[in-house]
């Protein structure tokens, strides 16, 4: 998971450098991002660090988990690791589950207070709970933030289950037409409710619209330590595709 828009992305060849301003903002410290796409070598490794030197908050994230990334980073910086984030891919079966509870899908949706309780409740792992610098509050209220950040933008799409009227959970996802993909940033269910194919009926009510779009495959990310969303996922045919280290670092620390 990413909470951030990207404002100034610098790229090379084996890697990414990038200054975070949602991140800046929410949590009141200067916070970058540092994506390794492939092992950097001696003189890649100075870039990065001189850039890190001018924030207090970087998130190192290792693609692929590449062993000598690992090494350098625990050896020549202070960073610890928060994560091990791991990517699920779906292509689209032409007959999606069968829907068990009430969904709509909702693009442009205005806030709602129901949804925001939903996310604050329903998310119990996340790198930024395992992080000590970062005040807890932030940390506990972040999903609702991303949500809040999701109302009322069009191409944020909220999939919606009801039981009587009552929102028991929810899907936001994302589409990219050009590329025939789309991506889910986030599925939260009530505690009440797990168990009972809400889960199943969002991603059912998701893929019925992606087919109508032409969507062939959608991506998602969670923990590997969130057995929950791990199950979840490879239930309804997720694939395994990846997995990527994922680093703190406060230099000034």
């Amino acid at each position: 998971m990413d909470t951030l828009r990207n404002e100034d992305t610098s790229l090379h060849e084996s890697f990414e450098l990038t200054k975070l301003d949602w991140d800046t903002e929410y949590f009141g410290v200067r916070s970058a991002k540092v994506l390794l796409n492939d092992v950097v070598s001696r003189e890649e490794k100075e870039i990065i660090k001189r850039f890190m030197l001018a924030y207090d908050f970087i998130t190192i994230t290792n693609i692929g988990n590449r062993s000598d990334n690992n090494f350098w980073i625990a050896t020549e910086t202070s960073a610890f690791q928060t994560d091990i984030n791991i990517q699920f891919v779906k292509q689209l079966p032409r007959m999606p589950f069968k829907e068990t509870y009430v969904t709509e899908v909702y693009d442009n949706y205005p806030r709602n207070k129901q949804i925001q309780e939903t996310a604050s409740k329903a998310f119990k792992y996340s790198r930024f709970f395992n992080d000590p610098w970062l005040p807890s509050k932030k940390a506990e209220n972040l999903y609702a933030q991303w949500v809040e950040n999701a109302f009322d933008k069009p191409g944020r799409y909220f999939v919606i289950a009801k039981y009587h009227a009552e929102i028991v959970g929810f899907l936001l996802f994302s589409m990219d037409l050009a590329a025939l993909t789309a991506r889910i940033e986030l599925v939260a269910i009530n505690e009440d409710h797990r168990g009972n194919s809400v889960g199943k009926s969002l991603i059912s009510k998701m893929e019925t619209v992606l087919n109508q779009k032409g969507i062939l495959q959608v991506n998602v990310g969670t923990q590997l330590d969130n057995l929950y969303a791990y199950s979840f996922y490879t239930s309804c045919g997720f694939k395994l595709i990846s997995y990527s280290s994922v680093y703190h670092h406060w230099p000034f620390k």
